[in-house]
């Protein structure tokens, strides 16, 4: 059996211009539900209020069976993402240099969520250290791990290999998830691979939105299991009115040529970064031109000021930060450079 696990909500909310107002999450997550996706990736609580409050209307509503909060594997994000009452979905650091702190804190996470499930960045740049660490994962009782191709390198036969050898390494039945990225438009490619080795499901988002240019879509996916004979509770029409929706939205907020910005390998989005816990790590990802959401991190509104030879302190800088992720929740809209050098200014 292979479960697709919707990731628009966070993952998609990464994709370059892209912004969701609060009420925009809270559609598309019942529209999720309504075409039978049980469980979603649905916010980064730590990131900002506004993650948090949409979380928690998430279930309250009961859109979705299985609602989780994605967060670093640090004891603060641990506890943001379990006080909203989502699962808990973690991330290890891109440097691991405190491994054994970061395994302290994910048996801190089990104790609170038996369902934790942990994403070991990145497979291409670190395989040899995900095999070691994904041994340490099962023995300590993890259910499920995520082997994501961050950097989006990956082709099938390196897919194909990595989970032949995480198999190898697991005793106890732990499940693969696998999140592939689209750089060079091979990310249905490598899923599809993955699963023929083994792995149980796949992260997807809806038009493959996602960091830089996505990562395996939601439709393509299931019409491809589909095909090979998996069977998916997906309703075909409701799974339309989803992309309808959600397709109005990225027409209204960036137009047609966001497709055209978003194609593999020639868009402007693979060289383009939203993410700040990834501006954070400039050694790993190369983009260097920056989208502005709720999701900008001080590394990365930082790394704009610097461009333009504009220095704030602490706090200030921290002002600004706050100042911006309101603006980009409240209007539903990714905010331009001249706009972050305005309010930098103010601040």
């Amino acid at each position: 059996m292979v479960q697709l696990i919707d990731d628009t909500l966070r993952e998609g909310l990464q994709s370059p211009g892209i912004s969701f107002k609060i009420e925009e999450k809270l559609k598309i997550a019942e529209l999720l539900g309504k075409a039978g996706i049980e469980s979603a990736i649905v916010s980064y609580p730590s990131a900002h209020w506004s993650e948090k409050k949409i979380t928690q209307e998430i279930i309250n509503k009961k859109y979705l069976k299985n609602v989780y909060g994605l967060g670093r594997a640090i004891k603060k994000d641990i506890d943001e993402i379990f006080n909203t009452g989502a699962h808990i979905a973690l991330h290890l650091p891109f440097k691991y240099d405190n491994l054994d702190n970061v395994i302290e804190d994910i048996k801190y996470s089990l104790k609170k969520d038996e369902l934790t499930t942990v994403a070991l960045v990145d497979v291409v740049t670190n395989k040899s250290l995900i095999l070691d660490i994904l041994k340490k994962l099962d023995e300590i009782g993890l259910k499920k791990v995520q082997l994501p191709d961050t950097t989006g390198n990956a082709n099938p036969k390196f897919m194909r290999d990595l989970i032949k050898e995480a198999m190898k390494s697991i005793k106890n039945n732990i499940d693969i998830e696998v999140h592939c990225h689209n750089d060079y438009g091979l990310s249905v490619s490598n899923c599809l691979a993955a699963i023929e080795e083994g792995a149980s499901s796949v992260s997807v988002t809806v038009y493959g939105i996602g960091e830089r240019n996505g990562i395996a879509d939601l439709y393509v996916m299931y019409n491809a299991l589909k095909k090979e004979g998996y069977k998916l509770d997906l309703v075909e029409e409701k799974l339309l009115d989803l992309y309808k929706y959600v397709g109005e939205l990225i027409l209204n907020k960036i137009g047609y040529k966001f497709f055209f910005y978003n194609f593999p390998i020639v868009g402007i989005n693979t060289k383009t970064m939203t993410a700040g816990t990834h501006a954070s790590f400039l050694s790993v990802f190369s983009q260097d031109i920056f989208s502005v959401n709720v999701y900008a991190g001080r590394s990365l509104i930082k790394k704009i000021l610097e461009k333009y030879g504009v220095s704030l302190n602490e706090e200030k800088l921290n002002s600004l930060v706050e100042i911006v992720k309101n603006i980009s929740v409240n209007e539903g809209r990714a905010l331009t450079y001249d706009e972050v050098l305005k309010l930098s200014k103010e601040v």
